[in-house]
């Protein structure tokens, strides 16, 4: 019996991906040929076929475009399946939080959708994603894919896939391992249930054919891909993990590895106790001396070396980092995250689901319609694009230290940026904003009160402070100890509860209207934490403080992952049921948000 339902499990998935495929390639529109062209666009690459640019430039003037990706309607099955996998076409143009992508072999772009972006022609084929991503973030401009039947597709060297698939944001041996498990599955279902899983195998088999027939991609190895399956896809494997191709942008950013790792190093060889300052011996909240070690964690996101400890007042409840760095010790683990080396990481990491962003500026309209918003520590400001959906007549400027604010300013996020600190601004800022909001600010800050006391003197009287925070009463935060991402060292200093976060405001004539706790929770405990703990154990490419790969790192990620994607599914889907069920129940989850009002003095 069981052999059977797995049959009909295995078959029943074989064939919705393939219809999942199928319907994405369906929605794939096809340029028409047409004879116009404009000096308007410009065309990647510079040569491309003068028919194949004229029917682009059409399809992008008819339908208002900044950029056609253009798909040429012979790819081979795995890079047209790679494609399909990252985007749905029908909506990739109209959903402004689906990340740019292409087929990287041409595109046309308009001369004003990339004015100030620093575009420049792709040096490879993962440059054109970083283009179409670029012009995709823009406020204002549409871009779109399209599939070309003049345009014939360049040889597809599988050497380069990784490379491919890490621009696309994915690990490629994260990808092998899918694709392997599913095979695995094939093979297993065909054995066990002889002869009737010769069924599962053909259809696994004729997979590419149910995908790709009669739609617009007509793939050129398809027959090959389907009749040679069983041989031909651990092919594709091994040329995708035995690739050592570096696109233009891996190679620059080796170049960088390379050139502060020296630095680096002998940061690190001089050892971390340095960045501490003493233990203090009673809480920074309320100054009571019964503290106990809650958690002691790890650098898990960078894999920068130290060890850090949080205690927590038992009068209080404040959760605290205590020895707490310096200021030189939280430029050394601040440096190359959100800007220089890692930015890339981490604007992937914010640019996810809008609903956060949307649930936040929700949370003021019963009390305000604000004319002017200013977000502190906005990062990239992805809260204030998606803001903005909610609020379309409010105007939002951010404030961060980081480069990226100032972009956030050219793609037109933003319409001001403050680049630095809080207190640098503070009396430029005073009574211009009607909302001030705090979204996972406070928890990074040396002294959070101090931080308040500057929100509450540059409101006017009647204006709206937002605040959301990690939560440190969430019952999983001491149960998944340091793998609980909310307590991200050696970044947050200070986790806060509600009730001391009410009362600090109170005490600066702030007064707490609205409360949100089960409902500002992410509802990705488990997965996040299970994915820290599998991704120390495999950790990615190298980095300035950790330039060396681990012995034997390829077979390690494969043995992990193997492992870690069941892993992650089940974590994943016991976040989105008993987990959940559990934050609604108790009315606490991972984050919480307090909105106030500055009364008249």
């Amino acid at each position: 019996m069981i052999s059977w339902i797995l049959f009909g499990l295995v078959v029943a998935f074989v064939l919705l991906d393939a219809l999942k495929l199928r319907a994405r390639a369906g929605q794939l529109r096809t340029l028409e040929p047409a004879a116009g062209d404009s000096d308007d666009y410009l065309s990647y690459p510079a040569d491309l076929p003068a028919p194949v640019r004229a029917s682009a430039v059409e399809y992008a003037r008819t339908e208002d475009l900044g950029l056609v990706d253009i798909v040429p309607a012979n790819l081979t099955v795995t890079a047209a399946t790679d494609l399909l996998r990252g985007v749905e076409p029908a909506r990739y143009r109209g959903e402004r939080w689906v990340r740019g992508i292409s087929a990287g072999e041409a595109l046309v772009c308009g001369r004003k959708a990339i004015d100030r972006l620093g575009v420049t022609e792709p040096a490879d084929p993962t440059g054109f994603v970083a283009v179409a991503r670029r012009v995709k973030d823009r406020e204002g401009v549409s871009v779109d894919l399209a599939v070309s039947r003049e345009l014939p597709a360049r040889p597809y060297d599988l050497s380069t896939r990784a490379a491919r698939l890490r621009q696309l944001g994915r690990r490629p041996g994260l990808a092998t391992v899918a694709s392997a498990i599913g095979y695995l599955a094939v093979a297993g279902v065909t054995v066990w249930n002889w002869p009737w899983g010769l069924v599962a195998a053909g259809l696994y088999c004729l997979q590419p054919v149910l995908a790709f027939a009669g739609t617009p991609l007509r793939p050129r190895d398809l027959a090959v891909a389907s009749l040679l399956r069983a041989v031909h896809t651990p092919y594709v494997w091994v040329r995708t993990l035995t690739g050592r191709w570096r696109s233009a942008a891996e190679r620059e950013r080796d170049a960088e590895v390379a050139a502060l790792t020296p630095d680096y190093q002998a940061e690190i060889a001089r050892g971390t106790d340095r960045f501490f300052e003493p233990r203090r011996d009673t809480c920074p909240a309320c100054e009571g001396d019964r503290l106990e070690v809650w958690v002691t964690g790890a650098d898990l996101v960078q894999l920068k070396p130290g060890e850090f400890t949080l205690e927590r007042c038992a009068g209080c409840g404040h959760v605290f980092q205590n020895p707490r760095l310096t200021p030189e010790g939280l430029g050394f683990y601040y440096r190359d995250f959100y800007d220089g080396h890692g930015a890339g990481a981490a604007e992937a990491v914010f640019a996810g689901k809008a609903e956060p962003y949307h649930d936040r500026a929700r949370m003021v309209r019963p009390f305000t319609t604000p004319k002017r918003w200013l977000d502190v520590g906005s990062g990239h400001a992805h809260f204030c694009r998606g803001a903005r959906e909610i609020l379309p007549d409010t105007t939002f400027d951010g404030l961060d230290q980081g480069a990226a604010i100032e972009d956030a300013a050219t793609l037109g996020w933003i319409d001001r940026a403050y680049r630095g600190e809080f207190p640098e601004f503070a009396a430029e800022l005073r009574g211009q904003y009607d909302v001030l909001s705090m979204h996972h600010y406070l928890e990074h800050t040396r002294d959070p009160w101090a931080e308040l006391d500057l929100a509450a003197d540059v409101l006017p009287d009647g204006g709206f402070l937002l605040i959301e925070l990690p939560d440190p009463e969430c019952r999983l935060g001491r149960r998944l100890g340091r793998y609980w991402m909310p307590w991200f060292q050696p970044q947050h200093q200070h986790m806060m509860p509600i009730g001391n976060l009410k009362k600090a405001l109170a005490d600066r004539g702030l007064t707490p209207v609205a409360e949100q706790r089960a409902e500002a929770d992410q509802g990705n405990d488990l997965t996040l934490s299970s994915y820290l703990f599998l991704a120390t154990l495999a950790p990615r490419s190298p980095t300035p403080w950790r330039p060396r790969k681990a012995r034997l790192a390829g077979l390690r990620g494969a043995a992990v992952w193997t492992v870690g994607i069941p892993w992650l599914v089940l974590a994943s889907l016991l976040d989105r049921t008993v987990n959940r069920r559990m934050v609604r129940k108790h009315d606490r989850g991972n984050a919480y948000r307090v909105l106030a009002r500055k009364e008249a003095a």
